[in-house]
C-alpha cells in the first residue's frame, strides 16, 4: 500500500482537519512529498517525555475515592483535563521549534528534531530550547489541575509529579510501516530503544542527555548548554546497554554565551 497515493486532499475541510489531527502537521502537510514507500536512514535527536510519578498520583486518588465513597469520574476527569493540556502544550512547542510529534505513549510522548533541516547547530538548539520550555510549563498546568483537585475535594495529593526527558542524538529508520491490518509513520532503531532507557533513568524533573548530544553540544560555539556528568550507578544499569557508564543532565545554557 502506498500511502502517498491516498486521497489526502479531499475538499471537505472536515475530513482534512479531522485527519490532521492523527499525524503530526510536517507529517501531514507534506506526505505526499516524503516518498514514504522506502523507510529513510535519519540522524536526528531522539526525544522521549514522561511524567514522573504520574501513575503513582492516580493510584493515591483511587485509595482517595473509596474512602470517601464518591464517584470517581469529576476526580480523574482533573487528571484527563492535565493530560489534555500538557499534550496541547507538547504539540504547540514542539511544532514552533520543527520537532516532529511521533506519538503520545500513555502520559508519554516520542519525538524528534532535525528531519525537516540539515543545519544541526540550529537543531540543538531548537531541541534543548523546547525541553526546557515544556518543562517550565508543565509546572504550571501541574499547578492549575492540582489546585483544583485541592479546592473542589478538600484533598492535597501526598504524590508531586514533574516532567522528565530525555534526549539523544542517533540515527534511525524513519518511514511507512505498515501490515494488512495496521500502520504507521514512524522512526525505529537501536537508538530510539536507548533514548527510551535513558528516560527510564531520568528522576523527578530531569533532563538527561546521553554522551552522543553531550559531545554534540560541546561542539557548538556560540550555543554552549551546561551539563552535569553523572555516572550510572550498578543497580540502576541500563537495562542492554550495561557498557554505558555515564550520562549527562542538561542543567542550562552557560550565561557567559
Amino acid at each position: 500500500m502506498n500511502l502517498a497515493n491516498q486521497n489526502f486532499t479531499n475538499n471537505d475541510p472536515h475530513s482534512k482537519e479531522q485527519l490532521s489531527m492523527y499525524f503530526d502537521p510536517f507529517i501531514f502537510n507534506n506526505i505526499k512529498e516524503l516518498k514514504l514507500d522506502g523507510i529513510n536512514i535519519n540522524q536526528l535527536i531522539i526525544v522521549f517525555w514522561d511524567i514522573s510519578k504520574f501513575s503513582a498520583l492516580v493510584k493515591e486518588l483511587k485509595v482517595l475515592v473509596k474512602k470517601r465513597m464518591k464517584k470517581q469520574g469529576p476526580i480523574f476527569h482533573e487528571l484527563e483535563y492535565l493530560l489534555r493540556d500538557y499534550y496541547t502544550e507538547a504539540t504547540r512547542i514542539i511544532k514552533k521549534n520543527d520537532g516532529i510529534l511521533d506519538k503520545f505513549i500513555g502520559d508519554g510522548i516520542f519525538s524528534y528534531f532535525g528531519y525537516q533541516e540539515r543545519e544541526f547547530d540550529q537543531v540543538y538548539s531548537k531541541a534543548v530550547g523546547a525541553a526546557f520550555e515544556l518543562k517550565t510549563n508543565f509546572v504550571k498546568i501541574k499547578e492549575k489541575h492540582l489546585k483544583i483537585l485541592c479546592s473542589h475535594y478538600d484533598y492535597k495529593p501526598i504524590t508531586n509529579i514533574n516532567l522528565k526527558c530525555a534526549m539523544h542524538l542517533g540515527e534511525v529508520l524513519f518511514g511507512y510501516w505498515y501490515s494488512p491490518l495496521r500502520s504507521q509513520i514512524t522512526a525505529i532503531g537501536d537508538d530510539v530503544n536507548f533514548c527510551s532507557r535513558i528516560e527510564g533513568f531520568a528522576e523527578n524533573d530531569q533532563i538527561i542527555i546521553s554522551k552522543e548530544l553531550n559531545d554534540a553540544l560541546r561542539k557548538i560555539n556560540n550555543n554552549t548548554f551546561k551539563t552535569k556528568k553523572i555516572k550510572i550507578p550498578e543497580d540502576k544499569k541500563l537495562k542492554t546497554y550495561e557498557h554505558v557508564k555515564y550520562l549527562y543532565e542538561l542543567i542550562g545554557k552557560d550565561k557567559k554565551n
